[in-house]
């Protein structure tokens, strides 16, 4: 059982977590129907996703290397800024509301920035954890997929009854709730958690950390091949319902749907798998993103399309509880910003290389084909990061 502080704090740092993957929804998942709406092609869109994932990726652990190299520099400290940032993307799509570069730019930005977010806020995390202020991270995390279940669910509704400028006002409105959910944990945690807690010791810079952790980079190169699956499959979502015969509403419920089935296993985690060995679940869901992109292409009906989407729960969500824990007892706390963000910026990189590749083979192949090519990328992603993994 949790102790009363302990609820205390993973209640706030399920609201940090619930707002990021509101965020998260909103600026990528429903990229896809923002940019088609003003007029993109696959293609297009594609390459905008791509240049605001690469721009993601980078961002995201060069705030935490910043953070690691030098005791000054806290998450806290990143927080409003990187939160003005992408309200200030928001603004310049709402003043620029058709395709051309301020779009295209703007939207990129919109991503990178909005991604970048988590690398704060599982710094917040680490910190808070390492100061013997323990958070029940899986059930907060499951708290952040029940609250992309409900705004996806809201999303889909708005953009199919009124307009795609619903994706804009919902962003905004995140960027507050967002900076309120930072505000209310941040008042729980002592100053000097929020600076660090690095007892002076500053992490070594990225090329040293990669030379120092060969495997834990092997099972990063596994990762992104199979992050590159996975949004092949979320970020063109709209195409794959319509591939089966549904439409805006289908994938806003097939959204909600994939996250409704993470929630029982982040909820649980602690309780039933906290204690297992977080090497061999992240195995084991490994596995399961090989299967479960298989039983995606081989899905012909909006019901069979459902049903593979059961397998988020052993795979994706699976992931998400154990790989935090799994970084945090591998990596020295030193390190532990840039090994946290690297670990999250996989699922960025997947997205820049779906960016780059995905439109273009929606563009030119059906989408049952392209379907087929991310199965086969995920059984070797699949391999790659099982030998990645230490035992």
């Amino acid at each position: 059982m949790q102790s009363g502080g302990t609820k205390g704090l993973t209640a706030r740092y399920a609201a940090v977590q619930a707002s990021f993957w509101m965020s998260f929804c909103t600026a990528v998942r429903f990229a896809a129907v923002y940019l088609q709406g003003v007029g993109y092609s696959n293609a297009a869109l594609g390459a905008v996703m791509a240049a605001g994932s690469l721009l993601g990726a980078l961002l995201g652990p060069a705030l935490s290397a910043w953070i690691d190299g030098n005791a000054r520099v806290s998450a806290g400290r990143l927080m409003p800024p990187v939160l003005a940032c992408q309200a200030a993307m928001l603004l310049l799509l709402a003043l620029f509301p058709q395709k051309g570069l301020a779009a295209s730019v703007g939207y990129a930005l919109y991503i990178a920035v909005a991604n970048s977010v988590n690398s704060l806020n599982l710094k917040l995390y680490a910190d808070a954890a390492h100061q013997g202020m323990p958070i029940d991270y899986a059930f907060a995390r499951g708290m952040g997929s029940g609250a992309y279940v409900l705004l996806s669910l809201l999303l889909g509704w708005l953009v199919e009854r009124a307009s795609i400028r619903a994706i804009l006002y919902a962003g905004l409105v995140l960027c507050a709730l967002q900076w309120a959910a930072f505000l209310w944990f941040s008042r729980a945690v002592p100053e000097t958690a929020r600076r660090g807690a690095g007892g002076g010791e500053t992490g070594a810079p990225l090329a040293v950390f990669a030379a120092e952790n060969p495997r834990f980079c092997l099972m990063l190169l596994g990762t992104a091949l199979l992050f590159f699956s996975h949004n092949t499959v979320t970020n063109y979502l709209i195409n794959v319902v319509r591939g089966v015969g549904g439409d805006t509403g289908t994938m806003g419920l097939l959204n909600a749907f994939m996250a409704a089935v993470e929630i029982p296993v982040m909820l649980l985690f602690s309780r039933v798998l906290g204690g297992k060995n977080s090497a061999a679940l992240l195995r084991a869901a490994f596995v399961f993103f090989a299967l479960k992109s298989a039983a995606i292409a081989a899905a012909g009906s909006i019901p069979l399309l459902f049903a593979a989407f059961v397998l988020q729960a052993p795979s994706f969500a699976l992931y998400t509880s154990a790989v935090v824990p799994y970084v945090g007892r591998t990596v020295a706390h030193k390190d532990s910003a840039k090994a946290q963000s690297l670990a999250f910026t996989m699922t960025t990189v997947g997205s820049v290389l779906s960016g780059v590749v995905g439109g273009r083979l929606y563009d030119a192949l059906p989408v049952a084909a392209v379907l087929w090519i991310a199965c086969a990328v995920s059984a070797v992603g699949a391999a790659v990061s099982f030998f990645g993994v230490k035992r």
